[in-house]
């Protein structure tokens, strides 16, 4: 190419990308998002054994994460409503506590997984989203008796909860979220966890 059209043909090169790369820089954030945070608090709702010296109903060390899909946001008074379904992985850390056996309660420590699909519908208003939100899980709790043996059970039943978020920019929110997960440590036994939490979540 000559030198006198390559200054030319540059320009037009560039007012050829330059579009593009605006349109790519402001590209809506993706509908999917993920999610995780720690369980600061998680209320079992068990009762101690007499005399249980090292009892402690709640676990401090719980914590779930999730995957999300968003749907089309909806105006609605002001802000603009957000409806969405997640897939959520729970882990219930440890409490110490009584469990109702078939020979009687007896103290014990009790963990859980679980793994559900909930809905979740938001409302946005600027930066903050307020957020309900419903569903199933399937849960497996196990304790381990402090005078030996153990229990297993599974359960499959409804979860729900509230949040609130805070977006830091298009793709980082910060949250604060309270969710009742059901869980069955036993024959005998079995309870609604309510776990405190506090985590972020990146769209893609």
């Amino acid at each position: 190419m000559f030198p006198s059209f390559r200054f030319p043909a540059a320009l037009l090169a560039l007012a050829a990308v330059a579009p593009l790369h605006a349109s790519a820089a402001e590209q809506a954030p993706s509908p999917f998002y993920a999610g995780a945070s720690y369980g600061f608090r998680a209320s079992s709702k068990l009762d101690c054994v007499p005399a249980q010296g090292d009892c402690d109903k709640s676990s401090k060390r719980s914590g779930k994460a999730y995957l999300g899909y968003s749907f089309d946001a909806l105006p609605f008074q002001g802000g603009v409503a957000l409806p969405s379904v997640e897939l959520v992985g729970y882990l219930g850390g440890e409490v110490k506590s009584g469990f109702d056996t078939d020979a009687g309660k007896r103290a014990g420590r009790g963990k859980f997984t679980g793994l559900g699909v909930q809905g979740v519908l938001g409302y946005q208003f600027d930066a903050f989203t307020l957020s309900g939100r419903l569903g199933a899980a399937y849960t497996q709790g196990k304790v381990d008796y402090l005078g030996g043996g153990s229990d297993k059970k599974d359960k499959i039943g409804l979860t729900y909860g509230l949040g609130a978020a805070y977006a830091l920019n298009k793709n980082w929110s910060l949250h604060l979220d309270w969710d009742r997960v059901p869980v069955k440590y036993s024959t005998k036994q079995t309870t609604k966890i309510d776990m405190f939490s506090l985590g972020a979540s990146y769209r893609f």
